[in-house]
Formats: structure tokens, sequence, C-alpha cells
């Protein structure tokens, strides 16, 4: 079984229970009981204003809940780190 698949297991076995569809608690509960060697694939916070960004493993696990469980899941806006960028003239 790989990590992805893992991971989906973990998140089935959850949603049993958890019926909000916040990807931040639910990546919470994961990075507490997933194996060190699977948490490397999930995405840290943003040093300086500790918010989250999705990366492409956590993009496609979100899609993959959605097609299997028919569940929206989302990363609200006031978790959500933006990059600011500067025109440099």
């Amino acid at each position: 079984m790989n990590d992805e698949e893992k991971v989906l297991e973990l998140i089935g076995e959850l949603f049993e229970y958890y019926k909000e569809d916040n990807w931040l608690k639910i990546k919470k509960f994961l990075i507490t009981y997933l194996n060190p060697n699977i948490r490397k694939n999930f995405s840290t916070r943003h040093p300086k204003t500790k918010k989250h960004t999705l990366n492409e493993f956590e993009k496609k696990l979100i899609k993959k809940c959605q097609n299997i469980y028919k569940r929206n899941i989302t990363l609200y806006e006031k978790d959500r780190h933006y990059e600011v960028t500067q025109d440099k003239k």
C-alpha cells in the first residue's frame, strides 16, 4: 500500500465521525496518526504568517476524497497563505 492509499484509508475512518469540510482539521488529524515517513508529503505552515498552502500531494488527496467520499473539503481563506509579489521598477 503506497502513502496515498494509507492516507485515504485513514481519511475514510475519520469520515465515519467527522462531518465537517475543514481541510486543516483533517490534516491535523492525519499528521497526528500517520507515520513520519508519510507526513513528509504534507506542506508546512508559512514561517511568518503561520498560514497554510496546499501542495500537489494535498490537492490530489482532496480531489480523490471528493470523488470517493462525495465530500467537498476546503482550506478556508482565513487559514490560507498567499505569496505577496512586489513589482520591481
